[in-house]
């Protein structure tokens, strides 16, 4: 089977600088027109700002959808290409930095041995957005406008900002350690959450629970609350709540049937928890459902937030 082709692009870095800047109009186009889904790979790393326009961008296997505001880090010998949507004039500059020679010349006082430093940021590439990564955007924007304005001092500016991005790097790949970390911890207590869903309605037991994820009942409690910022019983309740808000919100049944089908023993149990849970009565949430004016309420019982690409 023949292998796709991948373009060497070669760039010459200007003497006594880590940074060859590619700005301005020349660099507002229709990216990929005339190369298709074609890889390249140059041999510094590459960082590319989006300011306007929309499209794809490939990197090694894996696909991102990019807009305005968003940016990329691409280390040197990692294949990507980008492809504007078609009849879509994209704005983007480009910043290739030599950032093997800034690393080995200008950080060895930072604590970690170069090689370290070197392994973990060039290890793949991504695109990122300003609104998720700010603080690695404002450094990006500085240096492009450091290199296209050049004031006095410039230079020293420039390495004060790579200093930076380079720690930035390696907070996000700290970042996606954790990420996956918390995959695998969240992979632990799957089969419970499930048994939940499918048990609700009856007298549900942290050992059951436990046993689903055949851990013991104290593994259980610590892992489980270390995931889900709350205790097994009150994920139970939580639960029941978001099943009874359904009930009320799609059924004619009474509230005591609604406090019986999804588990509480007496009503007074339902009608405490639902509150706590809601922050309003069982009869007023539906009311507000029926009237149209049902808001969708911040639930007081905390969960983790989803991750970032």
């Amino acid at each position: 089977m023949k292998k796709p082709e991948v373009e060497f692009r070669y760039y010459t870095m200007p003497a006594d600088s880590y940074v060859l800047p590619k700005l301005g109009k020349g660099w507002e186009q229709e990216y990929g027109l005339g190369y298709g889904e074609q890889l390249h790979f140059h041999n510094y790393a590459e960082i590319g700002y989006c300011y306007n326009g929309h499209g794809r961008m490939l990197i090694e296997d894996r696909e991102y959808r990019y807009e305005g505001e968003m940016f990329t880090f691409i280390p040197e010998r990692i294949p990507h290409t980008t492809i504007s949507d078609p009849g879509n004039i994209c704005k983007w500059e480009f910043l290739f930095i030599d950032i093997d020679s800034f690393v080995k010349n200008e950080m060895g006082s930072s604590g970690m041995n170069a090689d370290d430093i070197l392994r973990i940021i060039n290890k793949r590439g991504t695109l990122k957005t300003k609104a998720h990564h700010e603080r690695m955007d404002t450094v990006i924007r500085t240096i492009i406008e450091e290199c296209r304005r050049q004031d006095p001092y410039y230079k020293e500016t420039i390495k004060g900002c790579l200093r930076q991005l380079v720690v930035e790097l390696l907070r996000l790949e700290e970042e996606r350690e954790a990420v996956k970390k918390q995959k695998a911890f969240t992979k632990s207590i799957e089969k419970a959450l499930a048994y939940v869903d499918s048990h609700y309605a009856e007298d549900v037991r942290i050992s059951d629970m436990a046993a689903e994820c055949t851990l013991s009942e104290s593994h259980f409690r610590r892992t489980f609350e270390n995931i889900m910022q709350m205790k097994p019983l009150a994920y139970v309740n939580f639960v029941r709540i978001k099943k009874a808000c359904d009930l009320l919100e799609q059924t004619e049944d009474s509230i005591q049937e609604v406090s019986f089908k999804v588990g509480f023993p007496t009503l007074s149990t339902f009608s405490r928890n639902f509150r706590k849970v809601t922050g309003t009565t069982p009869n007023r949430w539906r009311r507000e459902a029926e009237s149209g004016e049902l808001k969708l309420r911040g639930y007081h019982i905390s969960a983790k937030q989803g991750w970032d690409y």
